[in-house]
C-alpha cells in the first residue's frame, strides 16, 4: 500500500489480506475483552480500509495526510514573528504556492541540480555513469573475461573501461564491488545490490556440471562487480568508404558484470504472504552480463539465519526503499 502505482489485481489481493489479519490480531491481542481495548489503536482499524479508499481516491503515499502533516511543520518552521502566528503561516503558504506556480510555468528558473557530473557519462533514459572508474583500459581475465567473450561473440576478451557507480532514473545510486571493495567496511554504502527486470528465459549450469539452475523472465536480484561500456561492430552496417567511417561501424553496449541470488525460498514466501523473500548467493556460477537499461532500483540484502526443515541456512532476505513497485519474483513453479 506504500506503492505509488498500484495495480487492481495488489488491491485485489491487499484486501483479502488485511481482511484475514484484523480480526487474528484482535484475537490475539484483544480476546473480545472491554478491559483490553486500549491495545486497539485507532491504526488497526484505519488499516481495513486502505485497500477500499485507494480505489476512490489514490495510492495512500500520495493522498494520505502525511503530506498536508510535513508541509505544516515545514511552514511552521519558517515562522520567525511571534505576534498573529495564523496570519504569517497563511503568508508563507501563499508565497510557497506562488513560487511553484512559477517554476511549473517557467522550468528554467527550477533547474535541475548537477544533472552530468564530472567525468560522467550520460547514457540517456535517465541512466547516467558516475566516476570513479579506470583512468586506462583495462585488461580482465577468468571468469569475467570469459562472460565478456561470450556476450561479445568474440574469441577473447577486449579491453575495457569499469565504472563504479551509476546514477537510475529514479535518482538512486548503484555501487559495484569495484568501488565497495576498496574502502574500509565502516566506510561502505553497500549500495551494489540492485532490482533487475529480465525478459528473457536463461539456464545457468555450473561449474561443477552436475546442477542446471532455470530462471524464467521477471524480477531478479543481482549483486553488481562494475559497470561497463564495450564497443562492439554493427550487424547491418555497410559503407564503401570502410576507412573513412570506421567508427560508425562502432557502438556501445551499456552492460554490468552482476553475480545473482536465488529465486526466494518458497515455503518462506508463502508462509509470510509474500513478505519474507529469502535468497541465496549463487556466486560466481552464476556471473553473467546484463543491460544497465534492465536496472530498476537498488535493494538491500540483508544476512539471516533461517531454520528451514530443522536446517539452519545462510540466506539474505530483500528489503525496498518505502514507495518503490514491490519485486515480483518469476511463477509458481520455478525452483530455488
Amino acid at each position: 500500500m506504500a506503492q505509488y502505482s498500484i495495480t487492481p489485481s495488489q488491491l485485489q489481493h491487499t484486501c483479502q489480506l488485511i481482511a484475514e489479519w484484523e480480526p487474528e490480531f484482535e484475537r490475539i491481542f484483544y480476546q473480545r475483552h472491554v478491559d483490553r481495548i486500549p491495545f486497539i489503536r485507532p491504526c488497526v482499524h484505519l488499516t481495513c480500509h486502505l485497500a477500499s479508499e485507494a480505489t476512490r481516491v489514490g495510492s495512500p503515499i500520495c493522498s494520505s495526510q502525511w503530506t498536508m502533516e510535513r508541509t505544516i511543520g515545514n511552514l511552521g518552521q519558517e515562522i520567525r514573528q511571534p505576534s498573529d502566528p495564523f496570519s504569517n503561516l497563511a503568508q508563507q503558504g501563499i508565497r510557497h504556492c506562488q513560487v511553484n506556480t512559477l517554476k511549473a510555468m517557467i522550468p528554467h528558473f527550477d533547474p535541475p541540480d548537477n544533472v552530468s557530473p564530472h567525468a560522467s557519462a550520460d547514457l540517456g533514459n535517465g541512466y547516467v555513469l558516475l566516476a570513479k572508474r579506470d583512468k586506462h583500459l583495462t585488461t580482465v581475465h577468468g571468469d569475467d573475461a570469459r562472460v565478456i567473450a561470450d556476450y561479445l561473440g568474440l574469441p577473447r576478451t577486449p579491453k575495457i573501461c569499469r565504472w563504479a557507480c551509476l546514477r537510475l532514473p529514479n535518482g538512486q545510486i548503484a555501487r559495484s564491488e569495484y568501488q565497495e571493495l576498496q574502502r574500509a567496511l565502516e566506510d561502505i554504502h553497500m549500495a551494489r545490490n540492485v532490482k533487475v527486470h529480465q525478459s528473457l528465459k536463461m539456464t545457468l549450469t555450473l561449474i561443477c556440471d552436475t546442477i542446471q539452475i532455470s530462471f524464467n523472465g521477471g524480477d531478479r536480484i543481482a549483486e553488481v562487480h562494475y559497470f561497463t561500456r564495450l564497443a562492439r561492430e554493427v550487424d547491418d552496417w555497410h559503407d564503401a568508404n570502410e576507412e573513412q567511417n570506421a567508427q560508425d561501424r562502432l557502438q556501445f553496449v551499456d552492460v554490468a558484470l552482476v553475480t545473482l541470488y536465488s529465486n526466494p525460498h518458497p515455503h518462506l514466501l508463502e508462509r509470510s504472504y509474500g513478505v519474507l523473500a529469502s535468497c541465496m548467493k549463487l556466486g560466481e556460477e552464476s556471473l553473467q552480463m546484463i543491460k544497465i537499461t534492465d536496472i530498476r532500483s537498488v535493494v538491500t540484502m540483508i544476512p539471516h539465519r533461517p531454520v528451514i526443515h530443522g536446517v539452519a541456512e545462510d540466506r539474505y532476505f530483500l528489503a525496498e526503499k518505502t514507495g518503490m513497485d514491490i519485486a515480483r519474483f518469476g511463477s509458481e513453479n520455478e525452483e530455488d
